[in-house]
């Protein structure tokens, strides 16, 4: 069973579902953010932990990638700036959620957004430097 999982999350065709999914809850959290009520069951919390396990699966679907950017492969880093950063400021985000979860208060959730507003940036110019490997997930040849 485990295997036929690994299988399927490691398809070119799951990989580019993961990452619409994550385009569209980052879109979701943005939205939703607006609006949010600083509690774990709000619409924004949901919509965020949602994209978090989903971020995580992305992290695992390029695990390769991610160690070779983590024992600061300079090589790979040359190549891959754009994901490094991206990695380092997610890494961020999951310390403003340890946070966040130690004590809902306004100096956490200032911090979370501090955070969170730049991680946007990086995500969206991240997806635009990725686009051409997103759509070859679709190509059936």
């Amino acid at each position: 069973m485990r295997t036929i999982i690994r299988y399927f999350l490691f398809q070119r065709f799951s990989k580019a579902i993961i990452d619409f999914l994550l385009l569209f809850g980052l879109v979701l959290a943005m939205v939703s953010a607006r609006s949010a009520v600083h509690s774990w069951y709000s619409f924004h919390c949901i919509i965020g932990m949602t994209w978090y396990v989903l971020m995580l699966v992305h992290i695992g679907q390029h695990w390769q990638m991610t160690k070779a950017l983590l024992t600061l492969n300079r090589k790979v880093l040359k190549r891959n700036i754009m994901t490094f950063v991206t990695l380092i400021v997610f890494i961020l985000l999951t310390c403003t959620i340890i946070l966040f979860i130690v004590g809902v208060n306004d100096r956490f959730v200032h911090i979370h957004h501090a955070v969170a507003s730049p991680l946007r940036l990086v995500i969206i110019i991240h997806a635009i430097t990725k686009v051409r490997r997103f759509l070859a997930c679709f190509r059936w040849f």
